[in-house]
Formats: structure tokens, C-alpha cells, sequence
């Protein structure tokens, strides 16, 4: 009862439903939704190993930037990995971007196979504008699996597990 609670919280607070619960950690832009594929609204995401993921943010950006570059860091259990994403730069935003609009960015992120297997971390997902500016950043709590365990989770023969 105490998650659906926090959740509503968070959609009322932010006053907008995203796919995936986010902490923002420093963006300049407003960032409004997080979407990452296979992610439910409760978290941890889960993540599998081997597979790429399509991931979509929406931001309000209140000036302009002319390029994005993206800075991805997948921790678990201390140990940092940097999962391949495509585009590096601003290849699906219309650059440069606009202010005062709403601008979408996708990308893909190729999940690094050589992670500890059924752990949490943290995906931190950091973009920064042409002169060095972190103008979007935000983690998200993840789990790893392995192909099996996200087809048995599909089909509802393996439960989530809920930490105190």
C-alpha cells in the first residue's frame, strides 16, 4: 500500500505519468518523462543482459543547445560499466534544440553481457550540450536478468521480489 502511495505521490507531484520512476540529479532542462522499454511504472527496471533497449526521455528546454552528447554508466555492485548507446549525438532531436518547447530524444542502449547476473544498481544517464553543460541527468533503479528469467517474467512464472 506504502508503494502505490509513493507512486501517486510522484505522479501528482511532477504532475506528469512517466514509464519508469526516475530521480533527476541535476538536469538544466526540465526533464518530464522517462521511458524505457520493458520497464514497469514500479521499480527496479529490469534489464537484460545481451539485449538493446530503446529509451526515450522528454524534456522542456528553456534555452538552446546546437549538440547532444550522451554519458550512460550502468552501476552494480560497485563496478561501472558504460553500455553502448546510439545516437551519440543529437541525431534524433532537432538540433539544435529549441527554447521553450517540449523535445524527445530516443536512443538505444546495448545492455553489456559481462554484468553480475539478478543484481541492482543504477543506470545514470547523462547529456551534455556543445559547451560542456549537463543539460539532462537522471538515474533509474535497475535489475539484471538473464533471457530466461525476462521470459518467465513475461509470462507471469517468475514473481518480483519486494525489498525493505
Amino acid at each position: 500500500m506504502f508503494s502505490i502511495n509513493l507512486v501517486l505521490c510522484v505522479i501528482l507531484l511532477t504532475g506528469h505519468i512517466s514509464a519508469v520512476v526516475f530521480q533527476d540529479c541535476g538536469s538544466a532542462y526540465e526533464l518530464t518523462s522517462v521511458d524505457i522499454e520493458g520497464c514497469e511504472l514500479m521499480p527496479p527496471c529490469f534489464v537484460t543482459l545481451g539485449e538493446t533497449v530503446p529509451v526515450s526521455i522528454e524534456f522542456f528546454a528553456d534555452f538552446m543547445s546546437r549538440k547532444l552528447d550522451q554519458d550512460v554508466l550502468i552501476n552494480i555492485n560497485y563496478v561501472n560499466l558504460r553500455p553502448e548507446v546510439t545516437p551519440e549525438q543529437c541525431e534524433t532531436v532537432v538540433c539544435p534544440v529549441v527554447p521553450n518547447t517540449i523535445s524527445s530524444l530516443t536512443s538505444k542502449m546495448s545492455v553489456p553481457q559481462n554484468m553480475a547476473l539478478n543484481q541492482r544498481g543504477y543506470l545514470q544517464w547523462r547529456v551534455y550540450n556543445e559547451s560542456g553543460q549537463r543539460v539532462l541527468c537522471y538515474s533509474v533503479l535497475v535489475q539484471t536478468q538473464s533471457p530466461l528469467q525476462k521470459l518467465l517474467r513475461r509470462f507471469g512464472l517468475l514473481r518480483r521480489k519486494r525489498h525493505a
